[in-house]
């Protein structure tokens, strides 16, 4: 089967845009001061996109600085297989202009529950939306956010492509729309709140995504009680006094508003359960700089901006669209309708909007403000997503460090305190996907409250001050080489900060997740024959999927965990070496403690009989009799046999 994405484990990505601190404040130009930027400095998306291209085909050649080669966070997995070998079909989820959508869960792992898209090509337009389609793709390859669809894997047959993503389980907040007509103001908070995070991280980096609307978010339970669910708006209801007003004053009024007041209670509690999911990369744009002109249809005519209409518009589109869904949300109607596109875009250019409707009567100064500072029609007057996260609509109310507390687990703080560099290349590349496709919901709802609690300024990574500071309060001290030890291991990228999936991976409970259970669906996964064991060219498959790597890289690259390019990796090796995080060359390296508490040694052995060293350089078992070496002479050794 032919594959069209090069989804390269590793990558030296110098084009990706710096999600440094510095850089994110100095690119911060809008359409309106551009003429300060030097056009030469920069590569146009179509630039751009064909370098990603092009470098995800090279040859790779790898010298004795493979140590250095980058590992990718979020490794999405390719097969050469029929989807179908590996999953099971459960069911339609939808149907779209471009394909059917349909609920799926893997042979190896029925719980494991994803959505899986099939595009057929025959409704694609050859060159056109193929390259769209490849293009999304490549997007998606490097965005790592709570708050954006996961794509697990891609496949392509002579018929169809097929995309392998995360599951949501509610559906999408139009189908909700349609069935609440409208959401109360703490609701809206709560979800707008995750959207313009994703928006802020987008822009972060260099992304538009160009069609925010109520179909391309998706909704998944992350809890049965509002009280845990993760979100900076963690306040208990009964608190909020808009909302108890509006009850109260239903139930004085009786008859049918009491109908009313328990639909609102139910619909609040029922949404505070969920979580977000921007999906739908299809409209999307590249740039490389803030405030970057860019052209093209993109977007749902009710929500689109001014400028886009102009055709000449910049990433801020996207935050004049939240703008018109956050209306939308509080009354159940956009701010400009009409019959005809051409209608709707009259009133959208003259922004005649107000607040007149009925279900704005309880909806607060604060939330009225944020809205029309969203649906600003000067683009270098509308506020960005990441200052709206911090406007008074936000953070009125409540604490978001407390609300955050409440949920914290401590002994994931603690664990980046205990954090290990993985052996090998191998290493990080299994962790990556194990911790990409095995994770518990209730484990990386814990590792996102964390990542978001240390993420105190919202820029969707961490730094090593942002580190440091957790560290600290809750008492855990380190020198200033432990705290660059601790960023090495987590920064897997080697972008000189910590994104959230980078966070999930390092931190992971690994005792979990290396289950048995799990290493033998990954290692069935590399094993493609089924031979039982691997090859050097099973794994050459999984680090360089359709690369021509010569033998001399190759070999390097088995070395770092103790293969040769002859051997056969068995699973209880490929067990041993990834639960311990070690060699082939390290097996017969045991802590003397280890052995001390096997089953295998004879209950009448005596502890003296065994040295004391932490590193024995070897030990062997024969029908349970345990023979040990230390750093023996050769003769010494002789008369130990």
């Amino acid at each position: 089967m032919g594959n069209v994405v090069q989804s390269c484990t590793f990558i030296c990505d110098k084009y990706n845009q710096d999600k440094t601190e510095n850089n994110n404040e100095k690119n911060t130009n809008t359409l309106d001061d551009e003429e300060d930027c030097d056009e030469s400095d920069f590569l146009d998306e179509d630039e751009r996109l064909e370098v990603i291209r092009r470098e995800s085909k090279k040859c790779f050649s790898f010298s004795s600085d493979i140590k250095n080669m980058k590992v990718r966070a979020n490794l999405i997995v390719q097969k050469k297989t029929d989807p179908w070998s590996i999953y099971d079909e459960l069911g339609d989820l939808g149907f779209g202009s471009y394909g059917v959508v349909k609920k799926i869960s893997l042979k190896s792992s029925p719980d494991k529950i994803r959505a899986l898209k099939i595009i057929p090509k025959e409704y694609l337009i050859e060159g056109v939306d193929t390259q769209k389609l490849l293009d999304e793709i490549i997007i998606l390859k490097n965005l790592e956010h709570p708050n954006i669809m996961k794509l697990y894997e891609f496949f392509e047959d002579d018929k169809s492509y097929y995309m392998v993503s995360e599951f949501c389980d509610q559906g999408d907040l139009f189908d909700k729309m349609k069935k609440l007509n409208w959401m109360t103001e703490i609701v809206v908070k709560f979800l707008m709140e995750q959207v313009l995070n994703a928006i802020a991280y987008l822009h972060s980096k260099g992304v538009i995504h160009g069609d925010i609307k109520l179909e391309n978010i998706m909704l998944y339970t992350t809890s049965k009680s509002a009280r845990e669910r993760f979100t900076m708006i963690n306040k208990q209801l009964s608190y909020d006094p808009r909302l108890q007003n509006e009850i109260n004053n239903s139930y004085r009024e009786g008859g049918d508003n009491r109908d009313a007041s328990s639909k609102t209670i139910k619909m609040v509690n029922e949404m505070l359960n969920y979580e977000i999911k921007l999906i739908d990369f299809g409209c999307s744009k590249i740039f490389t700089r803030h405030g970057e002109r860019k052209s093209g249809i993109i977007g749902t005519s009710i929500y689109c901006s001014p400028e886009v209409i102009d055709d000449l518009y910049d990433e801020k589109c996207d935050e004049w669209s939240c703008g018109i869904l956050m209306y939308l949300l509080l009354c159940g109607e956009p701010p400009f309708d009409g019959e005809t596109d051409k209608e709707i875009f009259e009133k959208i250019k003259k922004c005649d909007y107000d607040f007149s409707r009925p279900q704005f009567k309880n909806v607060s100064n604060n939330c009225k403000d944020l809205i029309k500072k969203l649906l600003e029609p000067k683009i270098s007057r509308r506020i960005k997503a990441k200052d709206a996260l911090k406007h008074p609509f936000f953070t009125e109310s409540f604490n978001p460090e407390e609300a955050l507390t409440q949920n914290k687990d401590i002994n994931i703080i603690k664990r980046i305190d205990t954090l290990k560099l993985a052996q090998s290349q191998f290493h990080q590349a299994i962790i990556s996907y194990m911790s990409s496709n095995y994770i518990s919901k209730d484990e990386e709802k814990k590792l996102r409250t964390i990542f978001r609690y240390i993420d105190y300024d919202n820029k969707s990574f961490l730094t090593k001050a942002k580190i440091e500071k957790v560290l600290k309060e809750y008492g855990i001290l380190c020198t200033e080489e432990k705290l660059q030890y601790i960023i090495e291991v987590l920064d897997v990228d080697k972008n000189g900060v910590v994104e959230y999936q980078e966070f999930i991976q390092g931190l992971c409970d690994k005792r979990t997740l290396f289950n048995e259970f799990n290493l033998k669906n990954i290692f069935t996964i590399l094993d493609e024959n089924n031979k039982g064991y691997l090859t050097s060219e099973d794994i050459k498959n999984f680090a360089f999927p359709n690369k021509t790597v010569n033998e001399e890289a190759i070999t390097e690259y088995l070395n770092q965990f103790g293969m040769k390019i002859d051997d056969k990796l068995k699973f209880d090796n490929f067990v041993y070496i990834i639960q311990n995080n070690c060699s082939l060359n390290d097996k017969d390296n045991i802590n003397v403690n280890e052995i001390l508490n096997s089953k295998n040694i004879n209950k009448g052995k005596k502890k003296e009989n065994f040295i004391q060293n932490d590193n024995l350089s070897a030990f062997t078992s024969e029908n349970d009799n345990i023979s040990c070496y230390s750093e023996l002479s050769d003769k010494e050794k002789e008369e130990k046999k």
